[in-house]
């Protein structure tokens, strides 16, 4: 990096590296200069000659460091730029900063020391806290800016020649969703509407192939028992033409044939995928190309649930996929689309309301009985502020006025509330684009994944044009496909678990004793009761 370069490389590494960055940038590039006064009186306040020792190499360093940045500046005709690393917003918030920084770390401010017996006697400073070796990384105003840098007074005014240089606007309405290449189509160049043609054919095809196979004699029987007065074909008919209007005026067959295809690899690789769930259940064109596996006349399911021809937002297809094959079915989606324009979702933990006490807490070195006696009076609610606690219960401004550490960690929890405490990638959500991610958003790394994570999070991520499909791994579906299989190998009787009759009496009376254990959606307490209350003895 060229700040090693800097201070510790040759002077012929130091050219090779300022050679390459404006190769690179050009007259965009430019030197940051950075100015932290050492303030001694701010770390006087434990006594902590470490302390003040590492403020005092961290000032040294910094001026040795700017020394270099002003001559390089000169040598090289690099424009100097004044700026101050940003951590907190006002100065007096390096404390609640700190709490931060050791809420990472594991470690507590204070901690206790002993006796010659090993009683505690008092509250010492931790000395392996983490600690920021000044307290001048906030929010200065341009005042405080100017005085800092009243030598180099046009470093501070190329800040606003670099704000005029960042033209961001975020496009809001630009799709980014992945095209659908047909089968007839792959491998060759052809004008878009041409594809698109050929798109809205491979789907019709598909749906009118998907009626005849799908709809038995036995099925339409079922519809005409709901639809006496009509033919129940062309009932079908009727919703297939409704919906499939609707979709190709929208925009949405590629959506739609993306979904068929990686969820048609899949059965045929048999893996074991969800029947269907959520609104994508109401619509016959996910009946008849295999989304689902759900006939919506039968249920009464509305298409409207799934496209409302009154709004704009693309549906969203929930899609149940075995855990132990989850991974598969992402890879051939990886694999189809290219690596560059898949990437998973990132998400921010941030701190709640009771989180935050309790964090705080324990890095105020506060005692346990204590924090929890605090947290109780939040109520429970994940939406819940401290501000709201407050207004809600006044035995918390009550306990702040008569018990200094429950005030501490009070204020210090107000101000530690909302900041993010950890980072991690969506649960199932993934992003496919028909460009490479990078060309749209942002990417970075995870830890545990080999893919990229967007630095946008998922509701974001959606607002600027990208498709969000989500791979949910559902272990039920994992057991059923076990058990499925034991049956098989012990009785050569092969299950078709997705078209079980729906009017078994024993499995009915197990319902209605609230034996649903294992039963997706049906195994919580409360489910368990309303299935006993209910008396089901129809699906």
């Amino acid at each position: 990096p060229i700040g090693d370069q800097i201070l510790y490389g040759t002077e012929e590494g130091v050219k090779e590296e300022i050679s390459w960055y404006q190769n690179l940038f050009g007259e965009d590039l430019y030197l940051e200069i950075q100015r932290y006064p050492l303030n001694e009186s701010q770390f006087k306040e434990y006594h902590e000659s470490w302390l003040l020792q590492k403020a005092k190499d961290y000032a040294t360093l910094h001026e040795k460091w700017n020394q270099r940045l002003v001559e390089l500046s000169k040598t090289y005709s690099i424009p100097l730029v004044a700026t101050n690393d940003i951590h907190y917003i006002d100065s007096e918030d390096w404390k609640a900063h700190e709490v931060l920084l050791n809420v990472q770390s594991g470690q507590t401010l204070e901690t206790w020391e002993r006796d010659s017996q090993g009683n505690l006697k008092s509250k010492i400073p931790n000395p392996k806290r983490e600690v920021m070796a000044t307290r001048e990384l906030y929010f200065k105003s341009p005042e405080e800016m100017k005085l800092l840098f009243s030598d180099l007074p046009d470093a501070i005014d190329r800040t606003n020649q670099i704000g005029e240089k960042c033209n961001l606007s975020f496009d809001f309405q630009t799709k980014h969703y992945p095209i659908f290449i047909p089968p007839g189509l792959i491998g060759k160049e052809v004008l878009s509407e041409k594809r698109e043609q050929a798109a809205q054919e491979f789907l019709k095809d598909l749906c009118l192939q998907g009626i005849q196979t799908r709809y038995t004699p036995e099925k339409l029987q079922e519809i005409a028992k709901i639809y006496p007065e009509k033919n129940p074909l062309d009932v079908v008919k009727e919703r297939f033409e409704y919906e499939f209007e609707i979709i190709t005026s929208k925009g949405m067959v590629d959506y739609m044939l993306i979904v068929y295809d990686f969820i048609d690899w899949a059965k045929r690789k048999q893996i074991p995928m969800g029947p269907g769930r959520g609104s994508a259940a109401g619509s016959l064109i996910s009946y008849v190309t295999g989304i689902t596996d759900i006939e919506p006349l039968r249920f009464h399911l509305f298409f409207e649930r799934f496209i409302n021809p009154e709004r704009i937002s693309y549906p969203d297809i929930d899609v149940d996929i075995c855990m132990d094959r989850r991974q598969e079915v992402i890879d051939y989606v990886v694999e189809k689309y290219g690596k560059e324009k898949v990437a998973q979702i990132i998400t921010f933990g941030t701190m709640k309301a009771k989180m935050a006490i309790r964090d705080v807490g324990r890095v105020l070195n506060v005692p346990l009985s204590k924090v929890n006696q605090i947290a109780a009076l939040v109520p429970e609610d994940p939406n819940m502020t401290l501000e709201k606690a407050f207004q809600m219960d006044p035995e918390l401004g009550l306990l702040m006025e008569r018990d200094e550490e429950a005030k501490a960690v009070l204020e210090m929890a107000k101000k530690a509330e909302g900041s993010i405490r950890n980072t991690s990638t969506h649960a199932a959500g993934l992003i496919i684009s028909q460009h490479p991610i990078t060309e749209v958003i942002p990417i970075c790394t995870a830890k545990d994944s080999d893919m990229v994570v967007t630095q946008y999070a998922m509701k974001p991520v959606e607002s600027v044009g990208m498709l969000k499909i989500d791979f949910l791994g559902l272990k039920t579906l994992t057991s059923i496909q076990i058990c499925v299989n034991a049956i098989a190998a012990k009785t050569q009787k092969k299950i078709d678990w997705v078209n079980l009759p729906l009017d078994d009496a024993p499995t009915f009376a197990l319902l209605n004793q609230g034996k649903t254990l294992g039963v997706f959606q049906l195994e919580s307490g409360g489910m368990q009761d309303l299935a006993k209350q209910l008396h089901i003895d129809v699906f």
